[in-house]
């Protein structure tokens, strides 16, 4: 592999959190589409030292914002999402878009360069051009449109650049015995505590049952695969021909022609919601039996030819009760905050006269108690005593950590508002500095901490290139107007 430098920049330190995101993305909803559509096709929404970046369909930041969308579908959450958090997905991809810019043009005034032979050598490796007990099959390689041979080159040869430049410039620092043993100190000390957890979806089973029966549709899955041509109907015409002509040969269809990346899977979404898809796409496909292809459904994602896999069917209650209850929570979100509110203050107060009762408390009021292992300063570490296991409902609750360090040991705080509830907790006991744990763990807390390091290094050096960079930012006239 060749590289060929220049002379390094010197940079000033800041110390900032910045996540460099590459990737591939799925068919899923949209928002930044509608404004697309308002002012024309590929508008860009900033220009990073003369270089525009455009939200095209087939754009990195468009891809970037669908991915971000498919996270809050997989975590069911899709459906309840406002236009503040789509603008804060879209200026989470535009802010990715302009950094991974920045390391390209620095890597290319630094002389940071890969040859031909090492991108294609890549290529093959990750198997682009495979086929079954082929690692490169030339016929398929042949039927590739060479525009899509261009994308796939120009994506490897800009990932391989962009690792030549991260190791080269942030990948050899060096760590003291001085820096282990405090960066130890920090993620080692922590703190138990044994907490109950009121949940806004501790519902009654008639409220929860009567909500199912009263909105069956929020229950109803489809089982589909699609075909999608992002911007030619005339195209999506002829295929849609040709699936009608031979239904059986939609899925080896889908893989030659489809233009999103279910195309792998002969088109096949899977099982979703009705929520789960944009409007028009779920409208068309929940009125589809098993087999039947749909006539060209047109989104804002392209021209979708659609095929039932299996025919639409309503989820048992047994089998829907999480959504149901998530379902329930966002439809009376004002009434459950209310009521776990009030329970919460009346239980605080009860345990705050004596703390040494916190269990006995917890069971009056029907809540489970639950003790956590030592959390750490940075709150990474909460597992459960009992069976060591991640204790999720308590990762991320804004305060948290905080609050249980400011909290002295057999002293009772919160209550802490979380996503799904609130958090009631008492201080066991904490922990102090043990030598031989620490010499134990001395490999793996030096590779810890030369990460963490390496990851300021370069944020340090993405700061003072932001700061001097020319950048015209056209996110809030776009998408604000």
């Amino acid at each position: 592999m060749e590289v060929h430098k220049k002379k390094k920049t010197p940079f000033k330190k800041f110390i900032v959190s910045v996540i460099i995101g590459f990737v591939a993305v799925a068919f899923i909803g949209s928002f930044a589409y509608r404004y697309t559509s308002k002012r024309g096709a590929a508008p860009n929404v900033a220009v990073v030292n003369g270089e525009p970046i455009s939200v095209a369909p087939d754009s990195l930041f468009a891809n970037l914002y669908r991915q971000f969308y498919e996270e809050e579908r997989q975590k069911g959450e899709a459906e309840s999402l406002t236009d503040e958090k789509n603008l804060e997905m879209m200026r989470r991809a535009l802010d990715i878009v302009i950094q991974r810019t920045l390391i390209l043009q620095h890597a290319k005034e630094e002389g940071i360069a890969v040859t031909r032979e090492t991108v294609l050598a890549a290529i093959i490796k990750k198997g682009y051009y495979a086929a079954p007990g082929k690692n490169f099959d030339e016929e398929r390689f042949n039927n590739t449109p060479e525009s899509d041979k261009r994308d796939i080159y120009d994506k490897e040869e800009e990932a391989l650049i962009i690792n030549l430049f991260y190791d080269e410039f942030f990948a050899s620092i060096k760590v003291s015995e001085m820096e282990i043993n405090s960066f130890y100190q920090f993620v080692e000390y922590g703190k138990k505590i044994e907490y109950v957890f009121l949940r806004y979806d501790d519902v009654s089973e008639n409220k929860l049952r009567d909500f199912y029966n009263e909105n069956p549709k929020l229950f109803e899955k489809a089982h589909a695969a699609h075909i999608l041509i992002k911007d030619n109907e005339l195209k999506a015409i002829e295929i849609l021909n040709e699936v009608q002509t031979s239904p059986e040969k939609f899925e080896e269809i889908a893989k030659r022609e489809s233009d999103d990346t279910t195309k792998e899977k002969g088109g096949d979404l899977g099982w979703f919601y009705r929520k789960d898809m944009v409007p028009e796409f779920s409208e068309a496909a929940f009125r589809l039996k098993k087999d039947e292809i749909s006539p060209i459904v047109k989104t804002v994602f392209g021209y979708h030819i659609i095929k039932a896999l299996d025919s639409p069917i309503t989820e048992s209650y047994n089998k829907a009760l999480y959504r149901t209850k998530r379902e329930y929570v966002n439809e009376h979100k004002e009434e459950v905050e209310k009521n776990v509110a009030s329970k919460s203050k009346e239980i605080l107060a009860e345990i705050s006269e004596d703390p040494s009762e916190f269990n006995n408390t917890a069971s009056k009021h029907e809540l489970k108690t639950t003790k956590t292992d030592y959390i750490s300063v940075s709150g990474q570490y909460i597992l459960s005593e009992d069976q060591n296991i991640p204790l999720f409902e308590l990762m991320n609750i804004e305060n948290l950590v905080e609050l249980i360090y400011s909290t002295p040991i057999g002293k009772v705080g919160g209550p802490v508002k979380a996503a799904e509830g609130e958090v009631i907790f008492k201080v066991l006991e904490e922990k102090r500095f043990d030598q031989q744990e620490y010499e134990n763990s001395k490999d793996y807390l030096t590779n810890m901490y030369r990460n963490l390091k390496e990851n300021n290094l370069f944020n340090d050096w993405y700061l003072h290139t932001l700061r001097n960079a020319n950048i015209v930012d056209n996110f809030d006239q776009f998408f604000k107007t």
